[in-house]
């Protein structure tokens, strides 16, 4: 999705990019800065790759069905809870791009850096699947790598169109 164009507004790879902070100096560029302008734009038209339209569209639609799997364990995640039916429906949580991505400055191919805004009844083992003893637990084998198979982790893990997936626990904000 874009967002409406400012003054100083680009596009990059279909996107509109916007600035992140206010313009320092909104007049025209001197002959020289023009002249930089031009080195710098034929030095990326040679060098750096831009993803194709297609491209772009794939990870738009990659993003939306992340974007309904996360809202879909957010709810179950409710339901477990034991939340009301109404506060399940509404629970709500929405998935952020960050990076890269989220600049417009990705190359094909590269990774999405992700962030997952979601309630608070959603904990770290939630998300992650960390704690989880299976039923069929013999009580002697090793539980170091089992997860809960409701996690999100664990269902981006076993989603049938991920390839490589690596969450990464240890952080202080949880990154997929």
């Amino acid at each position: 999705a874009t967002t409406a164009a400012s003054p100083m507004s680009v596009t990059i790879g279909g996107r509109i990019v916007n600035p992140a902070l206010p313009v320092v100096d909104a007049s025209p560029p001197t002959a020289t800065e023009a002249s930089f302008n031009n080195i710098l734009q034929e030095f990326t038209d040679d060098n750096v790759p831009l993803e194709s339209q297609d491209g772009i569209r794939k990870r738009e639609r990659v993003l939306d069905r992340m974007g309904q799997l996360c809202r879909d364990w957010i709810k179950n995640v409710c339901l477990k809870a034991s939340l009301p039916k109404d506060a399940v429906e509404n629970a709500g949580g929405q998935l952020f791009t960050s990076g890269s991505y989220r600049l417009g400055v990705h190359e094909p191919g590269a990774d999405i850096d992700t962030i997952l805004v979601a309630p608070n009844v959603c904990t770290k083992e939630d998300f992650f699947g960390t704690g989880y003893t299976p039923p069929d637990y013999d009580g002697e084998s090793e539980l170091a790598n089992v997860r809960a198979p409701d996690s999100l982790a664990e269902m981006i893990r076993n989603h049938p169109d991920v390839t490589n997936f690596v969450p990464v626990e240890n952080a202080m904000v949880p990154i997929l």
